[in-house]
């Protein structure tokens, strides 16, 4: 028992440090990373605690586990509260589907792609990492379902984006928050019956480095200030959609939605991941965000099966006062 004790108390230490360091995430970006693996911390986590009791090792050790399971739950507790005035079903108000889908630019299962996203049968689809080959095939296959559009390709396809749309599309533009290289899209959709929706679809880059972390956390911040703006001037919803290349209990995405008065959709909805396709890697990550202002409710929100991408879909419905 001495040596596994030994084993034991090293466990808590580490996860001590990292815990520690991620209250720098917000100026790390290794940090940053290391926050956003709060559910990987608590699975292991958990069996440390359990032996330790088995173990018989000292109450303060024990205490120690607790404490650092209870903070990591403190931070993962938006995962199972929902935000935002909930939908009801019985107001005569207008409904939208939106799917948000990262389909990974080097995928090769291009009709798994082309399948969900058919499938899911949204009145609007965001297609991030999308590359030419990726446009002409969406173009043709949902030219009559999906008539309105709006494309920015980029070759290699990491920081492509497009938006299909069966409903009207009043105005657009092709926007870049912080990098001409990481393009986003405003749209203004019209609504069956009256009404209009802005739409913002957005994939900033990963915090893989200290740079991109930087430009990650100012696209965020720019964009935050845009959906604060758009709330302020038009009066308009809004629907924020994308790979935000950040997780629900990172700091950087409290400031993101305070910023721009944005309920999250995700929260509420447990803890089942968008990106989780990687061998040996433990659970995913929460990275497909769907998030909106105030005359928006969350009808819905699920998750889809895989399409041969890293990211799985992320179809939401809503109701628009």
């Amino acid at each position: 028992m001495t040596v596994v004790a030994g084993v034991l108390r090293v466990f808590l230490l580490a996860l001590c440090v990292v815990a520690v360091a991620g209250l720098w995430a917000e100026r790390w970006w290794v940090a940053e990373l290391l926050v956003s693996l709060r559910v990987q911390q608590v699975c292991v986590l958990v069996p440390v605690l359990l032996l330790s009791m088995v173990a018989r090792m000292s109450r303060w050790w024990r205490l120690c586990a607790v404490l650092l399971l209870c903070w990591h739950l403190w931070w993962l507790r938006t995962a199972w509260r929902a935000e935002g005035p909930s939908a009801d079903l019985t107001l005569p108000a207008a409904r939208l589907t939106v799917c948000v889908a990262n389909v990974q630019a080097d995928n090769p299962d291009v009709a798994s792609v082309v399948g969900s996203l058919r499938a899911c049968d949204a009145d609007v689809i965001a297609v991030l990492e999308l590359t030419r080959a990726l446009r002409i095939r969406l173009s043709g296959e949902f030219a009559e379902s999906h008539p309105y559009f709006l494309w920015e390709e980029r070759e290699p396809g990491h920081f492509g984006i497009g938006l299909l749309s069966r409903l009207p599309i009043r105005s657009s533009a092709i926007v870049n928050y912080r990098l001409p290289s990481v393009p986003s899209i405003e749209a203004e959709l019209e609504l069956p019956g009256g009404g209009v929706v802005q739409l913002i679809a957005t994939h900033p880059r990963p915090p893989m480095d200290a740079w991109q972390h930087r430009m990650r956390n100012e696209h965020l911040g720019v964009l935050g200030d845009r959906v604060a703006e758009l709330r302020g001037a038009g009066g308009l919803p809004v629907i924020v959609v994308g790979d935000l290349n950040v997780t629900p209990w990172s700091p950087t995405y409290g400031r993101f939605q305070e910023r721009g008065g944005l309920w999250s959709a995700t929260a509420g909805g447990g803890l089942e991941p968008t990106w989780y396709q990687r061998p040996g890697f433990l659970y995913g990550l929460v990275l497909d965000h769907v998030l909106h202002t105030d005359g928006v409710r969350c009808a819905g929100r699920r998750i889809l099966s895989g399409n041969g991408s890293d990211h799985r879909p992320v179809l939401t419905e809503f109701q628009i006062e």
